[in-house]
């Protein structure tokens, strides 16, 4: 028997996620954020006029993006932004790049998150919340503006967000 034990890192119970989301209104939004729905709704419809304009005013960097291929395709991490990739590091954006948002790791958290991305894609409109997160690593708080679209099964939502 060894003359030194370590305790099983299996036994430890892993931290409970808890997600409190507040829906506020687009006025409570940061300017940055209010510019990015005003051309999302002025769009209509998810062109590459959106991604111009994002890149265009330095935006895009601070945003996240998921679409589908098709009606019955889960969303994807299509690109991920500086706030994100700066709260669930960067080992965890690749994991994640180009997959599904059901093979989050974060399986509590990208479920919540998801529920919004659906409500947003459905509204056709933009909604804005508060998201504080504890459990998920260091505990954060964020507030996204999220705009959705549904263009014949194939959808899309951008996240706008600030840490």
């Amino acid at each position: 028997m060894p003359v030194l034990h370590f305790p099983d890192q299996g036994t430890r119970r892993p931290a409970e996620v808890v997600i409190d989301t507040r829906r506020l209104t687009m006025r409570s939004a940061a300017e940055w954020q209010q510019q990015i729905v005003t051309e999302c709704r002025r769009q209509r419809t998810l062109t590459p006029t959106v991604f111009r304009f994002l890149k265009g005013s330095g935006l895009l960097g601070r945003c996240t993006f998921l679409a589908s291929e098709g009606p019955a395709e889960p969303l994807r991490f299509c690109y991920i932004g500086a706030p994100t990739v700066g709260v669930l590091g960067r080992g965890w954006a690749r994991s994640v790049l180009d997959q599904p948002v059901d093979q989050d790791p974060h399986t509590e958290f990208a479920c919540r998150v998801g529920l919004e991305y659906a409500e947003a894609i459905g509204a056709g409109e933009a909604l804005f919340n508060r998201i504080a997160v504890a459990g998920v690593g260091r505990p954060f708080v964020y507030t996204q503006a999220l705009f959705g679209w549904d263009d014949r099964g194939r959808r899309a939502v951008l996240s706008a967000i600030d840490m």
